[in-house]
């Protein structure tokens, strides 16, 4: 198994037992990993002289140990798990992992399930949207919270971009498209307030469908300008800090912001049809 899909079973099995061994989470993988289907016709194999025989390859479970030391690294995991037992081999989650590992819906310290979640709310999402989120994510996970931020803004603006085309291409005025087509070049923050008056218009003659209208503003507008200010002030020497829940909260907002995104695109697609 790749480290990407052993990653969240960890993270299940820690969900399950907060307080525990190196040897007994390792053990607690790979019984998840046999229930979900995998190693069913591996060789079984044991460490000289022991009763138990385990399915996963010592590979895998070498990688489950590098898990362990990122979750660790991440502040999920810390080593020890009361005075007593202050060091390895025994672990804890963190008050900061409960926190993550007990919410629900997708979350960053799991970019496979992050990124799985995004990919079933939006089957078509564009490549470079992926890259970016990607790279937002792992950046979350080593505590670069500045890079996670810019590269959360690159994912963003590329989806927003991806409305304003689809927008224009929707509009039937010959005149009012061409004048549309010449502001494809402008700054970001010139096409977000140019859709922003246009939504309005749309919003006002009632010509977007209420799904997409209701919230509009708080789903579409504030987000985006969100993630724009936040990437912008980042990605300049500013001098600015990010602290994690402030970019854990921004990678929250992203997957229902970029849905709603995408269903507006649909939607002005369908109209060019």
């Amino acid at each position: 198994m790749d480290y990407e899909e052993l990653r969240p079973l960890v993270l299940e099995s820690l969900k399950n037992s907060a307080e525990t061994q190196i040897i007994n989470l390792l053990n607690d993988v790979e019984r998840i990993a046999l229930q979900k289907g995998y190693y069913q016709n591996a060789s079984s194999w044991s460490y000289g002289g022991q009763v138990t025989e385990h399915k996963m390859p010592k590979e895998d479970r070498e990688k489950v140990r590098e898990i362990i030391n990122d979750l660790v690294v991440e502040g999920i995991l810390g080593w020890g798990i009361n005075e007593h037992n202050p060091g390895p081999p025994f672990l804890k989650v963190t008050r900061y992992g409960q926190e993550c590992i007990n919410k629900e819906g997708p979350q960053p310290y799991d970019p496979e399930g992050y990124l799985k979640y995004l990919k079933s709310e939006i089957p078509n999402v564009d490549d470079i949207i992926l890259v970016y989120i990607t790279e937002s994510l792992h950046a979350y996970l080593r505590g670069l919270m500045l890079s996670s931020t810019v590269m959360l803004g690159g994912a963003s603006e590329k989806a927003f971009l991806l409305l304003f085309e689809s927008y224009v291409n929707s509009i039937t005025d010959g005149e009012k498209k061409r004048d549309f087509k010449s502001k494809l070049n402008l700054p970001i923050k010139r096409k977000i307030d140019l859709l922003r008056k246009e939504f309005e218009i749309l919003k006002k003659n009632k010509q977007l469908p209420k799904n997409l209208a209701d919230d509009l503003e708080i789903q579409l507008d504030g987000i985006c300008n969100f993630i724009r200010t936040c990437r912008n002030d980042v990605g300049h020497p500013t001098g600015r800090k990010i602290d994690r829940s402030l970019a854990y909260a921004n990678l929250r907002l992203f997957i229902p912001y970029c849905k709603r995104v995408y269903d507006l695109i649909e939607h002005f697609n369908s109209l060019t049809k």
